[in-house]
């Protein structure tokens, strides 16, 4: 079994890589072929659309990074954690709530993103 806090923190890293190849393997590793990600302005299917659906974000938010401001709750082949996007000083631009599923394999079949209150500090 693959350690599902790893695999989240795994899927944050690769909203912060920069290199379209390096980051469409992490993605590769992480997501299932068949994964989904949507939040209220974006729906990605597979590696090379939730790889895209990150550079997008990267072109309109450039120098950000993203954090998982909260620890990560776990029930049986779901999960839940709070995220924020972070501006070079160090505030949140943004940030939210995000629901994942894990496919059979350990790998993330989906991630569900909901956009809410900033938080006070990034993990």
């Amino acid at each position: 079994m693959i350690d599902r806090q790893q695999q989240i923190d795994e899927y944050v890293a690769t909203w912060n890589e920069t290199d379209p190849d390096l980051r469409l393997a992490m993605i590769e590793k992480v997501w299932t072929e068949d994964g989904h990600y949507v939040d209220r302005g974006a729906e990605a299917r597979g590696h090379a659309q939730i790889s895209a659906n990150i550079d997008r974000i990267h072109r309109k938010f450039p120098d950000r990074i993203y954090g998982r401001t909260s620890e990560i709750y776990h029930h049986r082949d779901r999960a839940r954690f709070e995220w924020a996007i972070i501006d070079p000083a160090g505030r949140p631009t943004f940030g939210g709530v995000a629901y994942a599923k894990f496919g059979d394999d350990g790998r993330l079949r989906s991630i569900i993103g909901f956009f809410g209150q900033i938080p006070d500090a990034v993990r």
